[in-house]
């Protein structure tokens, strides 16, 4: 067996919510596989916590990286464009030839709503030269916020097992399969979408009031 590391990034401001826990159900799984894997926070980059200039080693290094990022406003978080975009201009030459696939998770159970976060991704790894190995697309992450994916019972042996299989393609440098994106969809009755997006609705209320937000309903842009 040849031994490869992957270079998972968790593009989510959060560094402990839902894209991370993610990231860090793919490092287990690679590991048990008997590869290496290291995860690294973008946001990170963004705040300039850690300089850009010693990402060269870690791409050099790995032989496949993989972005879980979290949907905002109908695409990729902004610390995020801004991360592939320095990828682009200072590391292409690296990252050229790399093997590259992306898992989006977004609070609503419709997963289309995370294909232009896919797409981008895709673009970033044309414009790059990456070896593009396809996406997975979740839906209901603002559900699980955060929780450890082996603590979700019938729901996290799901996802895991959608991720592994994943991982088998992407390791021989395939594209993933649609087997793995079955997996991972959420099936809901329709006869519980209006309460499931009340909830959503609440929980996001709540935590706009929780950072400081009173007139969740003002129009900034109109004044």
């Amino acid at each position: 067996m040849i031994h490869k590391k992957l270079l998972i990034f968790n593009g989510s401001p959060r560094k402990k919510g839902t894209s991370f826990s993610f990231g860090r159900t793919l490092k287990i799984l690679i590991e048990e596989a008997g590869h290496t894997a290291e995860i690294l926070h973008v946001i990170d980059f963004f705040d300039e916590k850690i300089s850009l200039e010693g990402l060269k080693y870690n791409i050099e290094k790995s032989d496949m990286i993989a972005l879980v990022a979290p949907l905002y406003v109908d695409t990729l978080p902004y610390p995020v464009m801004w991360f592939l975009e320095k990828l682009a201009a200072d590391f292409q030459t690296d990252l050229r030839g790399k093997n590259f696939f992306a898992i989006g998770q977004c609070g609503f159970p419709d997963i289309t709503r995370n294909e232009p976060l896919i797409e981008s991704c895709r673009l970033f790894a044309e414009e790059t030269g990456m070896k593009w190995l396809g996406g997975l697309s979740y839906g209901g992450g603002a559900i699980l916020n955060g929780k450890l994916v082996e603590n979700l019972g019938k729901e996290g042996r799901k996802i895991t097992a959608a991720f592994k299989l994943a991982l088998e393609d992407a390791l021989q440098g395939k594209q993933i399969s649609s087997k793995s994106q079955e997996l991972i969809t959420v099936k809901i009755p329709r006869i519980l979408l209006r309460p499931l997006a009340a909830f959503l609705n609440h929980q996001s209320r709540k935590l706009g009031k929780e950072n400081g937000i009173k007139d969740l309903t003002k129009k900034v842009y109109l004044e």
